[in-house]
């Protein structure tokens, strides 16, 4: 029998390294330029799990040329971020802290600072980037970056559509910001022109439920702002007013990314929803209970199930500490 095991080790390592070999894997290059720092991070972001230390992924020496490269690395489906000083991503400094603030930032607060990427299946990206005290600048001369400048594109624009007349500074006709926000919202996505949306780790994927649930968050925190009465009605009797049944119908009917902020975002208001039916009162964010992990549970599905509620248990976790 032990014999056995050792003549079939070969076979099972041999497999290990062909599948490894088969992952893609991608080479970040670039020069950094205006800068006197000496190290470039490549730090992962993933908000479903944002009490992971092991945020930061690896480092390179910069040259004298400002020329930095991190070698074929397994970064697919990954959301990462370059730095030149070693700190821990923005999202998880208030998360970890004050998670209660999850609904108030977006993308654009988030991932404009600095160089921030969604990664698929790019053998290599490179990029010019010039390092500076607000919103750094980055490029791609030879094209290998165009997704990513695609996607900061987006973030730098987020709140520069074209005609809108959506108003989330003031109290005006609730069905009259909703049509207006769906104008925007299709605006958004035909001028980001994704194609494939159904497959959750793509770029396409990635980028579509940011804006999908972007305009949808963005909605819910002025609509619950300005109509207290309404969403208290809407909470003591659910099945009279559909208002929430609708907007969060979409929660299942996608395989949304769950590298998204919006969909984190998106995710605890689920939860948070289902606990304002039970109490018929609302609240923004209710902190970590065994009750709102029975809740969880209950009531998400899904691939990404898992990993809230293992989040969950890590807030538990902390708030005991």
């Amino acid at each position: 029998m032990k014999k056995f095991l050792l003549l079939g080790l070969p076979c099972i390592l041999g497999l290990g390294i062909l599948l490894a070999l088969r992952s893609p894997r991608t080479t970040i290059s670039g020069t950094l330029q205006e800068s006197d720092a000496k190290t470039v991070y490549l730090n992962e972001i993933d908000h479903f799990d944002y009490f992971n230390n092991a945020w930061a992924l690896d480092s390179t020496i910069v040259a004298e040329d400002g020329s930095f490269t991190f070698k074929s690395l397994d970064l697919s489906g990954k959301l990462v971020s370059l730095t030149t000083t070693k700190f821990q991503p923005f999202t998880y400094q208030i998360f970890t802290k004050n998670p209660e603030h999850y609904f108030f930032g977006n993308c654009e607060m988030y991932f404009t600072a600095i160089p921030t990427l969604y990664i698929t299946d790019e053998a290599n990206i490179n990029l010019n980037w010039t390092e500076t005290r607000t919103i750094d600048v980055i490029s791609s001369p030879d094209q290998s970056g165009a997704l990513q400048e695609k996607m900061r594109s987006y973030y730098l624009n987020a709140k520069k559509v074209e005609g809108s007349k959506v108003d989330y500074d003031n109290k005006v006709d609730h069905k009259t910001n909703w049509a207006e926000m769906l104008k925007e919202r299709n605006f958004d996505l035909e001028n980001a022109n994704l194609k494939n949306i159904d497959q959750e780790a793509t770029f396409d994927n990635y980028l579509y439920t940011e804006i999908y649930l972007l305009h949808l968050n963005n909605f819910l925190n002025w609509y619950e702002e300005h109509f207290t009465e309404e969403v208290n009605a809407a909470l003591q009797a659910p099945k009279a007013d559909d208002f929430y049944a609708n907007i969060f119908s979409g929660y299942n009917n996608h395989d949304w990314n769950s590298k998204s902020l919006e969909y984190y975002k998106f995710t605890e208001r689920y939860v948070n929803y289902h606990m304002n039916l039970q109490s018929k009162s609302f609240q923004n964010y209710y902190t970590p209970t065994p009750q709102k992990r029975k809740l969880a549970e209950q009531v998400l599905r899904g691939k990404n199930k898992e990993r809230y509620l293992n989040l969950l248990d890590k807030q538990l976790k902390n708030v005991m500490q």
